[in-house]
């Protein structure tokens, strides 16, 4: 009988042991998950590319422990993309450009396929297989289906995993088994964009004309109505200068607009290098336009480095 009852308080600290290592997992993922956007506020996009992969090991080991957590997943998903954008493929963009398959371009295309893989997962936890996922027929169904399973809770997840998988696809354009899964990111992106047009402070202007500057126009790309989708937003969004700069990279670049490239990057130049004073604690005239938008910091951190390869392929690109 004592032997019995020594047994039952171990099950029970175990137990109880188990509860509160739950309870600390979500706990701290929910911590890490309210104060994730602060990382907007970074104007330093050396020092973003250095930290953020502890941070994201952490999540993903966090995930990794308590991996029905919806929330850890979906920042998984948002925080491994925004790096895969942010910083890896603004490192490769030379690569990129020159259409040169090297580490660099392999390195981006890794870290999107990572955000792939927890979207499938994110997927699995509101009761869609992967295996359908990957059907072509799925792409058809997305507004049906993420309308009976989806909530206001998983649109965050949802509009990663849809602009990583589209730039994943573009970078394999090349690809014809890649390429027939477009349709799956497109109709993702607009289930999400339909129900919450300023998600992510408005991102969804942005890559919607990404998306109709890069489609082919058998797919339904259309580089004139992206031209004025960039446009618009440029003028909606004045102090986020990755606006201007997808613009350029996206829309000019590969219409090959001479003119205009030079006049556009003569006009980004110099916004960076106001956005860049501010930053750096200099007295500049006028200066509330970025002053008063920090959380696009990082955003303009990337324009500033993509700007400084663009400028350096002015050449060969011309």
């Amino acid at each position: 009988m004592k032997s019995y009852l020594c047994l039952l308080s171990l099950l029970a600290f175990f137990s109880s042991c188990s509860v509160v290592t739950t309870v600390a997992k979500r706990t701290t993922g929910t911590v890490i998950s309210q104060g994730s956007d602060e990382i907007l506020t970074e104007a330093n996009w050396e020092f973003f590319g250095q930290a953020a992969p502890a941070n994201l090991k952490l999540i993903e080991g966090l995930w990794y422990s308590d991996q029905e957590n919806k929330e850890l997943l979906s920042l998984l998903i948002k925080s491994y993309a925004g790096y895969a954008f942010g910083y890896v493929e603004t490192k490769a963009l030379q690569s990129i450009l020159k259409e040169k398959k090297d580490d660099s371009y392999n390195q981006t295309l890794w870290f999107y396929n990572k955000v792939i893989f927890y979207g499938k997962k994110y997927l699995e936890l509101n009761g869609i297989k992967s295996k359908d996922f990957e059907t072509s027929v799925f792409a058809g169904k997305i507004k049906k289906i993420f309308d009976s399973k989806m909530g206001d809770e998983d649109e965050v997840a949802l509009f990663y995993f849809a602009q990583s998988l589209a730039s994943s696809i573009n970078l394999q354009r090349a690809n014809v088994q890649k390429l027939s899964f477009f349709s799956h990111a497109k109709n993702m992106m607009e289930w999400v964009c339909e129900r919450n047009p300023n998600i992510e402070n408005g991102s969804c202007k942005l890559f919607y004309a990404i998306l109709k500057a890069s489609t082919p126009r058998m797919m339904g790309g259309d580089p004139m109505k992206a031209a004025q989708m960039f446009q618009a937003f440029m003028k909606e969004q004045p102090y986020n200068l990755l606006a201007r700069l997808s613009y350029i990279q996206f829309y000019l670049v590969p219409m090959m607009e001479e003119d205009d490239f030079f006049d556009e990057m003569k006009k980004l130049k110099h916004e960076i290098s106001v956005w860049s004073k501010i930053v750096n604690g200099h007295m500049v005239k006028n200066s509330e336009k970025y002053s008063k938008h920090r959380n696009f910091n990082l955003f303009n951190s990337i324009a500033q480095k993509r700007y400084e390869h663009l400028y350096s392929l002015r050449k060969v690109l011309f």
